[in-house]
């Protein structure tokens, strides 16, 4: 899964059994993994505090989460960042409404099987049952997740032991240092109003995004070669356990279409983009500029940073950041892992 930001989409609800204490530890850990991403099937209310960690130190939001039981799930944030802010996630897409102004829809990005990611995580990392502990009064299971690489991040979940609700959630950067808290302060199971979980009429596909924030997810890579005339960056690197779990598009400043993939290992993921080219434009040594030729649409020019070979780096405690100049495009690559690690995959594309 994915890194701490606001608008966290919860999986689709489903109940597991309890876990038989004959089961075999991956077994059980799996078996408490899967039901921490499916989620309760049954409605709830609750508030929720986000703690995310930056760079001089650290932001704090509260939000108001109501669930259906049937998968839509409601988010309005009431304090901190984000004040004002709501979001709706249905079965078909997922909305936003800033403060003050009307619901819109927010680009489409695939979900994935909880059960198979699950199978994916406690085959790329040391998953483990550490035992029970409290959360607000109830009883919960605690899910370590540990990288078995040190460019992976890592996680840890205290899962409800009767409803699968993840009632507190860390996330930790490949060095160690907390990413983000996520813990439940209040949850009430009780049927909720359907009316909060209906799509809101006349809402219209959300407007002016631009860059990495703007990718949607697209059928597949000749859908996105369609989309752009341009093909889909394939790294020859992947590091263990990684592969693409999601083919998308990306809108550049300039208003041009350009190529993006996404790939996970189940818990952390990265993005590899093609910078703002037009389709059948110039390439590498071209024209440059706001959405012409493969350089840089919005993330700003530098000396030297269009050459072929210059590779730029940074690495926060939330993401790692890498761009690259190939001899036929430009790429920058968003994600979890830590920056040598996303360096070696971005010096591996065409």
């Amino acid at each position: 899964m994915a890194p701490a930001r606001l608008g966290i989409i919860l999986a689709a609800a489903l109940v597991l059994g309890p876990v038989p204490s004959s089961a075999a530890p991956a077994n059980r850990a799996l078996t408490w993994l899967t039901k921490a991403l499916t989620g309760p099937r049954r409605p709830f209310e609750g508030r929720q505090r986000t703690i995310v960690s930056t760079k001089t130190g650290s932001v704090e939001t509260e939000v108001r989460v109501s669930a259906d039981g049937k998968g839509a799930m409601r988010r309005s944030f009431e304090k901190g960042s984000g004040k004002g802010l709501v979001l709706l996630q249905t079965a078909n897409a997922t909305y936003q409404k800033s403060p003050g102004g009307a619901f819109h829809i927010l680009p489409a990005v695939k979900s994935g099987d909880p059960a198979a990611t699950a199978r994916q995580i406690v085959t790329n990392y040391r998953v483990s049952v550490i035992g029970e502990v409290r959360a607000i009064g109830r009883k919960a299971t605690q899910v370590k997740v540990a990288a078995r690489y040190p460019y992976n991040p890592s996680r840890l979940l205290w899962v409800d032991n009767v409803t699968g609700l993840v009632l507190r959630d860390e996330l930790f950067a490949p060095d160690g240092r907390r990413r983000s808290l996520t813990e439940f302060l209040s949850v009430t199971f009780a049927q909720q109003r359907a009316s909060d979980f209906t799509p809101p009429k006349g809402a219209s596909p959300a407007t002016g995004m631009v860059g990495p924030g703007s990718f949607a997810s697209m059928p597949s890579a000749r859908a996105v070669e369609v989309e752009t005339g341009r093909s889909v960056p394939i790294p020859s690197h992947l590091p263990p356990g990684y592969r693409v779990t999601t083919y998308g598009v990306m809108t550049t400043g300039g208003g041009f279409k350009t190529p993006a993939v996404r790939y996970s290992d189940g818990l952390a993921s990265f993005t590899v983009f093609v910078r703002g080219a037009r389709p059948g434009g110039a390439g590498v040594g071209g024209p440059r500029g706001r959405g012409r030729g493969a350089g840089p649409h919005r993330f700003g020019r530098r000396a030297g940073v269009d050459a072929v070979g210059a590779t730029t780096s940074q690495e926060s405690v939330q993401q790692s950041i890498v761009t690259y100049t190939s001899r036929s495009a430009a790429y920058i690559a968003i994600g979890d892992i830590a920056a040598a690690e996303l360096v070696r995959v971005v010096k591996s594309l065409p």
